[in-house]
């Protein structure tokens, strides 16, 4: 699950550097690493344990869960886990501004939805097809 989340990381970061204007870097920021590790790890194990118990689960549920992990997974990333992995890299608080990333990292967990659901729900989708075998 681990090395799940660090490939997530990986394509949500060169997904988000191609459409603010390219690929700067292909390791990324190191915050981003620390903001979504967390969460994602979290959920695949949750949901693994929760796959693993269900017999059948329908299209729509999937959906369903998708679109409910994708805003608590961008919502914590782009907030607590933001705030969070600026502090570990940047060795501090002077530069973070909390606030604004609360506010903001709360609104793009909302505008996201439309991204992130789809992608959520490709990588829930694979998850749930590798349990089910």
């Amino acid at each position: 699950m681990a090395l799940l989340s660090f490939i997530s990381a990986l394509l949500f970061m060169l997904l988000g550097q191609m459409w603010a204007g390219g690929i700067t870097s292909f390791w990324g920021e190191s915050w981003l690493y620390f903001s979504i590790i967390v969460p994602f790890a979290i959920t695949f194990a949750v949901l693994g344990r929760y796959f693993h118990n269900k017999n059948e689960l329908s299209n729509k549920n999937l959906w369903l869960i998708s679109l409910l992990i994708a805003f608590f997974v961008t919502l914590y990333s782009g907030t607590v886990g933001a705030i969070f992995g600026e502090f570990i890299v940047r060795d501090g608080m002077k530069t973070i501004n909390v606030e604004g990333t609360l506010i903001w990292g709360t609104i793009f967990a909302f505008i996201l939805l439309p991204l992130t659901t789809p992608f959520a729900r490709l990588l829930i989708g694979f998850l749930y097809k590798i349990i089910r075998k």
